[in-house]
């Protein structure tokens, strides 16, 4: 027994499992709005929640690439780089809360007031998403918990304040994402090492080389959270939302499938980067993709598990979460878990093309993924109920740009290395 508990301590201390942890309690966080939308809100509420929420998840992920992973992989010690760090954060940030607040009041989503909590919330969200990059660049991935539990009290405590003064509407799902990712980003701040935290250099920031190397990584980013955007906009085009919301549901339901690829993901770029410190003269391409093989079958077969489990306890869940308003198709659940294994193989090798600098090619091989977006649009507008088929459409580009990054961008890199010698990658 006491051979086993220490087991277990020694597998929670692991980096991997604290980020595993992270990933799902900030999934959890979401979830729990995203929950609370489908309840409150209706099918059609739920669409259109889903929408905006996916466009700041979207804006989130081009600050995640420009500085979360500049901040990783570039020396954020050097006063410039940390300059030039904190200038994009800014700009990233604030930028996209002007955009976002600007396209609400136009597009009449929202009225005056709720467009302006709506670009304060992206403003929140995206410097919050920033500084947990920075909690786990430092390799506290323990403290995450803290800091996405903290918003979910805060953004439910702020429902309940909604809920008491009146009907929930989308207005107050923004104010409660506002309060709740201020909160946990605060709580992200004090977490941080004291020589890390963002309050300074400013001056002659070197945006140039952070602009080099997270302009290609902020793309990238974009790609998953821009083709579920698209996947979207699309279904609601041809169906209309009430018809797309049973898929979105589908999508909140199998979440945990993505909690888990996600989480590895947060670990995996800092992990490859110290493997290629410190195996700089030992073929450190060919260990790591050594590395990404094993972690991309694994990662794939537990995410297949775990996709497996949510089918069969679709009938026990669904309820819970529709409140029996609407079903979810099986074939969407099936098609949402399929897109999750794709991106599981796909993980990490795009971690270690990362580290070698080879983000360019990445990008360019990642777009391969809008072929499945197309193949979307045509089931949607051609087959009668073909919008139960997109999520597993979907998942063909993943596979597809997951075997071009392996082929032609990491075997070359390889065979590289053992026909002639060459110098080590600057991480």
């Amino acid at each position: 027994m006491t051979h086993g508990l220490g087991g277990l301590v020694r597998l929670l201390r692991r980096p991997a499992s604290g980020a595993v942890a992270g990933q799902v309690t900030q999934a959890l966080a979401g979830l729990v709005l995203q929950v609370g939308a489908a309840r409150f809100l209706g099918a059609a509420g739920l669409a259109t929640f889903a929408l905006v929420y996916g466009l700041v998840v979207l804006v989130t992920a081009v600050a995640s690439g420009m500085v979360g992973d500049s901040l990783t992989v570039l020396d954020r010690t050097a006063p410039r780089i940390r300059a030039a760090l904190h200038v994009w954060s800014v700009l990233v940030a604030g930028g996209a809360g002007l955009l976002g607040g600007l396209a609400a009041a136009v597009t009449g989503v929202f009225p005056g007031w709720a467009a302006a909590v709506l670009g304060l919330a992206v403003v929140a969200f995206v410097l919050e998403d920033t500084l947990r990059r920075l909690l786990m660049a430092n390799g506290r991935y323990w403290s995450l918990p803290a800091v996405d539990m903290t918003s979910l009290v805060v953004a439910l405590a702020t429902l309940v304040l909604c809920r008491a003064a009146g009907d929930l509407t989308l207005a107050s799902f923004m104010l409660a994402l506002l309060a709740g990712q201020t909160a946990a980003g605060i709580v992200a701040w004090w977490r941080a090492p004291a020589a890390d935290r963002p309050r300074g250099p400013w001056r002659a920031p070197d945006l140039g080389a952070v602009w080099s190397f997270g302009i290609w990584r902020a793309a990238a980013q974009t790609i998953r959270p821009g083709l579920l955007t698209g996947l979207r906009l699309v279904v609601v085009a041809a169906v209309g939302a009430a018809a797309y919301g049973p898929i979105e549901a589908a999508r909140v339901y199998t979440a945990p499938t993505l909690t888990v690829v996600a989480g590895l993901g947060s670990f995996l770029l800092p992990h490859y980067v110290a493997m290629a410190r410190a195996s700089a003269h030992d073929r450190p391409v060919t260990r790591a993709l050594r590395s990404a093989d094993r972690v991309a079958l694994g990662l794939a077969g537990t995410v297949a598990v775990i996709s497996l489990v949510a089918v069969l306890l679709q009938p026990v869940v669904e309820p819970l979460l529709t409140g029996g308003d609407y079903p979810m198709p099986v074939l969407a659940v099936a098609g949402w878990g399929a897109y999750a294994v794709a991106g599981a193989i796909l993980l990490p090798y795009s971690g270690v093309a990362t580290v070698q600098r080879r983000q360019r090619r990445v990008l360019g091989f990642r777009l391969l993924e809008f072929v499945a977006l197309g193949a979307v649009a045509l089931l949607v507008f051609t087959v009668d109920g073909g919008e139960a088929w997109a999520p597993l459409a979907l998942a063909v580009g993943p596979l597809l740009a997951a075997v071009a990054v392996r082929q032609a961008v990491l075997r070359p890199l390889v065979r590289q290395e053992h026909g002639a010698p060459r110098a080590p990658v600057g991480v």
